[in-house]
């Protein structure tokens, strides 16, 4: 059987009735601190971490604070720094969780991951959550990351010439969010990865009523996300800046080579297929990616869902491609 946007591929469908048969509770009916825990009990679905040169904890100035990054070595900075090479190829990463959930362990095997398979320094950030630190917080410590790597690459072995952005679910907002700015202050990123991005909270789209029951993001789970990371201020004028619905921008012209990819099964599908079209129009180069018969946030369950390894080698590959 060929699965469908409404069909979930084998693995998939064992996942759901695992989950549907241990009960486990929808995440609208957690507080935040409950589904913090949750999202970190998920690691049991991780891979085996793959082999990468080293890890390196530490902290950069924020607008609140300090802001919390952690850089993942790849094999090749060994080589480099014995040969007193140039900065390595980068690629700074935003962790998913709707803004009020997950941090750097909980999307760590992702970043060894595409440290792996492309071959790159990456830069996970721990950007500030909602509920406590409603919006703009995110996207101030995303776009101060990224001024941040163009003036102290040094201090980290970075390749300011060589930078990509990437993020999953909340994080793909806010990588679609610093392409642009880098665009506009004058950073020529070479790549963008917008995992099953959020990029339009004022769309309305066929998928969001084809899965608005499917998990893990149920209607009410969007709700969810949204009241806490807006707070007071979610009303539609506030979805319809682009700093909250990236797809919202003035234009999109100049922006860097962009991999878009979707999932079947996610009420996220449609608005990530239309920010893919609108690069496209744009002249961005954009390649459009949707795995079928799966749902939102399955390449971090890589130990149960086969697709999500393949998957990341064509989105590392495509990185390779252009640091």
């Amino acid at each position: 059987m060929i699965p469908t946007p409404l069909q979930p591929d084998p693995a998939t469908r064992e996942l759901l009735a695992e989950i549907i048969a241990a009960g486990v509770p929808p995440m609208h009916t957690l507080t935040p601190e409950e589904a913090r825990v949750g999202i970190l009990a998920s690691r049991a679905n991780d891979i085996d971490p793959p082999p990468i040169a080293r890890i390196e904890d530490r902290a950069i100035p924020g607008p609140a604070g300090d802001l919390p990054i952690r850089c993942y070595y790849p094999k090749q900075a060994i080589g480099q720094q014995a040969l007193g090479g140039n900065g390595l190829p980068t690629l700074l990463y935003f962790h998913g969780g709707g803004f009020v959930i997950g941090d750097l362990d909980s999307h760590d095997i992702l970043c060894r991951q595409f440290c792996e398979l492309a071959d790159v320094l990456v830069v996970s950030v721990d950007y500030r959550l909602a509920p406590e630190h409603h919006y703009p917080a995110a996207v101030e410590d995303a776009l101060c990351s990224v001024d941040w790597i163009q003036e102290h690459h040094k201090e980290i072995g970075a390749d300011p010439a060589r930078l990509a952005v990437a993020g999953d679910s909340a994080g793909g907002t806010l990588a679609a969010v610093a392409a642009q700015h880098a665009r506009d202050v004058g950073l020529a990123l070479k790549a963008q990865l917008l995992l099953y991005p959020v990029v339009d909270l004022n769309g309305d789209y066929p998928s969001y009523q084809e899965h608005e029951h499917t998990y893990p993001l149920f209607k009410p789970v969007l709700a969810w996300f949204w009241s806490h990371y807006l707070g007071p201020n979610d009303n539609a004028a506030s979805r319809e800046q682009s700093w909250v619905s990236p797809i919202r921008a003035q234009h999109f012209a100049d922006l860097a080579p962009a991999f878009v990819l979707t999932a079947g099964m996610d009420p996220l599908r449609d608005e990530g297929a239309a920010y893919a079209a609108r690069l496209s129009e744009a002249g961005v180069e954009s390649v459009y990616q949707c795995v079928m018969g799966t749902v939102h946030g399955f390449l971090r369950l890589g130990r149960v869902i086969p697709s999500a390894r393949d998957t990341l080698v064509g989105a590392a590959h495509f990185l390779r491609q252009r640091l």
